[in-house]
């Protein structure tokens, strides 16, 4: 516990000094904010290890101000596929600050993983990150978990935007599409993928996804995404557990203020 506190009072000296220099204009407003989501999905599948192989409901809430922003986050089970239906398994917090400077946007946080009537033990991950706001925006976050696993986590990531004709007053919609692929450490690929011992490359991704917007605050996201698992050891390894490639599709309702 005391290795975690000096962990994180050192990620907040090292993020905070020089971002309160760098602060937008739009972040001195100090304007908070609150967005609300739930998404419905066909499957719960985290870095390409299949959680709940049936539908989950997942809410989310995000409350931020400045910069900094605090989201809380359940996977809820609809389904009596895992033994526990109606009963939610995991429960993410994550505290986050983000600063940019000139088109760069550099997120800085820590994630706290619990996982409620599970033997599965609780976890910690901070992370840092850069993406570039460019046609594409592409970006590279590393994670640190500093409990559990002890490895790191490497993402790196593509996303597109398209903004789409207006359908009516009030009523807009975009084309959203991205892929990411993953390397992980040693230390993370043994405990996160059956025991595969060696660092490598471990999950790629690829999701599209239609958001509209209505009345300026709530958002209807439908969306699909194409996910799987990438190194041999870790397909070997986790064969016995789910098949090397997943797609699942669902739809997130949001609201923001």
């Amino acid at each position: 516990m005391k290795k975690l506190v000096i962990c994180m009072l050192l990620a907040l000296s090292l993020a905070i000094p020089g971002t309160f220099a760098a602060a937008t204009p739009a972040q001195a407003k100090l304007t908070p904010t609150v967005d609300l989501e739930v998404g419905f999905n066909s499957k719960y599948v985290w870095r390409g290890i299949v959680v709940v192989d049936d539908w989950v409901a997942q809410p989310s809430f995000t409350a931020g101000v400045g910069g900094f922003s605090f989201n809380a986050w359940a996977d809820y089970m609809l389904t009596d596929q895992n033994g526990r239906q109606n009963e939610i398994d995991e429960i993410d917090l994550t505290v986050d600050y983000t600063f940019d400077l000139g088109a760069f946007s550099i997120p800085v946080g820590v994630i706290r993983y619990t996982f409620p009537g599970s033997t599965l033990a609780d976890t910690t991950e901070f992370y840092a990150g850069v993406s570039y706001n460019w046609i594409v925006t592409p970006s590279l976050t590393i994670y640190k978990d500093v409990q559990e696993s002890n490895g790191f986590y490497v993402l790196g990531a593509l996303d597109y935007a398209l903004d789409l004709p207006k359908l009516g007053d009030g009523i807009t919609w975009a084309l959203n599409v991205g892929a990411s692929i993953a390397y992980g450490s040693d230390d993370n690929n043994e405990f996160y993928y059956n025991g595969t011992d060696k660092s490598g490359f471990t999950d790629y991704s690829g999701y599209i996804s239609l958001p509209f917007s209505f009345a300026e605050y709530f958002t209807v996201t439908p969306q699909v995404v194409f996910t799987g698992l990438v190194d041999g050891d870790i397909k070997d390894n986790m064969k016995p557990l789910q098949d090397d490639n997943n797609v699942y599709f669902g739809v997130v309702l949001g609201a923001s203020f």
